[in-house]
């Protein structure tokens, strides 16, 4: 015949697997939603790895762009050294002077053929540059709009979930109320070390770490006499059958 106090114990430990059901679920939930935002790191890693080869490549453009103005410059300069040797050629009053302006004439427009060769194949590989930056662009706009969007479908399933660890929680502090204070510090150190803090016996076998327990122990079980702790785990224990009764058996 059960005691008052036998219901009043089975109630408890009712109350803590109640209780360890909605943590397990809130616990569950909330780790789906805090690995969530996780899943767009890839895409941010291509594309901050994307950027930077952007920038390096519109700092060497920039660099090519600036060489090109330089040399620029210079064939100007050389141009009009030429004109000036050309004027030299022809003022020449001596065989000497004619031949020393003839091999400036000479040098100068060497030097401005080698520099305008030069200057040709910057022109072309600033070109081919810019339309690689232009490539490397729509790449980089159309990483940033896949990020975007897939950031807002997280928000959004990250709102879903936050209103289902609240569903979930809805009267967990009306049960923590039932649950004596020294079995609930006892679970709530238990969960926190454990990950869950009450487990079934079967076959007197504690599942939370699958060791056996003595036999005493677990006949104390059997009589729903106190709530008892696992030796070797820790965890607060019982026996299933106590509780989930096993179906009949099939006729």
């Amino acid at each position: 015949m059960k005691t008052c106090e036998d219901v009043a114990l089975k109630e408890q430990l009712l109350y803590l697997l109640e209780l360890q059901t909605i943590d397990t679920r809130v616990k569950e939930l909330d780790a789906a939603r805090r690995t969530l935002p996780t899943r767009t790191e890839p895409l941010r890693r291509d594309l901050a790895k994307l950027d930077g080869m952007l920038g390096g490549e519109r700092q060497k453009l920039a660099e090519t762009e600036t060489w090109k103005k330089q040399q620029a410059d210079m064939l100007v300069a050389e141009q009009e050294a030429l004109r000036s040797a050309k004027s030299k050629l022809q003022g020449s009053k001596t065989g000497k002077e004619y031949n020393a302006a003839s091999r400036e004439v000479d040098n100068k427009k060497k030097s401005i053929h080698d520099r305008e060769v030069e200057l040709k194949k910057v022109t072309e590989a600033l070109s081919s540059g810019g339309t690689v930056i232009g490539e490397r662009d729509d790449a980089v706009a159309q990483l940033r709009e896949q990020l975007a969007t897939e950031e807002a479908q997280i928000a959004i399933k990250v709102e879903e979930l936050a209103v289902q660890i609240a569903e979930a929680s809805t009267g967990r502090e009306a049960l923590r109320a039932k649950i004596d204070k020294p079995w609930l510090k006892t679970y709530d150190t238990l969960a926190g070390k454990r990950g869950y803090a009450v487990s079934p016996v079967i076959a007197g076998t504690c599942q939370g770490c699958q060791m056996r327990i003595p036999p005493q122990l677990n006949n104390i079980l059997a009589r729903m006499e106190s709530l008892e702790m696992c030796p070797r785990c820790g965890r607060i224990i019982y026996r299933k059958e106590m509780i989930e009764p096993a179906p009949p058996a099939a006729t």
